[in-house]
């Protein structure tokens, strides 16, 4: 499945702001997605601007990003400035099967 325009927005920004590749940023990202059991390919904005708010920092800092927290609220500011159509609810088969594999 493609990645979400919002996730392709959020990478493409992350690369864009900080010295992370193309590879390093969009691996960060989809770490910090994964811990939160989120599907890159269906993550929605509001989800994501979650994501960035509390998980993407650490994942930034440790591929040398030094001003993670500062870089994590800029994304943030960039995400509500856009929008983005809705990819539509989760089905019920999708929301259980991502609490059982917690």
């Amino acid at each position: 499945m493609p990645d979400s325009a919002v996730f392709e927005f959020v990478a493409g920004e992350l690369e864009r702001t900080t010295r992370l590749g193309r590879i390093a940023a969009r691996g960060a990202l989809r770490g910090a997605l994964e811990l939160a059991l989120f599907d890159p390919g269906r993550v929605t904005a509001s989800q994501l601007r979650s994501v960035i708010e509390h998980l993407l920092a650490p994942e930034i800092r440790r591929g040398g990003v030094k001003d993670a927290d500062e870089v994590c609220q800029q994304l943030v500011a960039r995400l509500a400035s856009e929008r983005f159509e809705a990819s539509g609810p989760e089905s019920p088969d999708e929301v259980f099967g991502r609490l059982i594999r917690r």
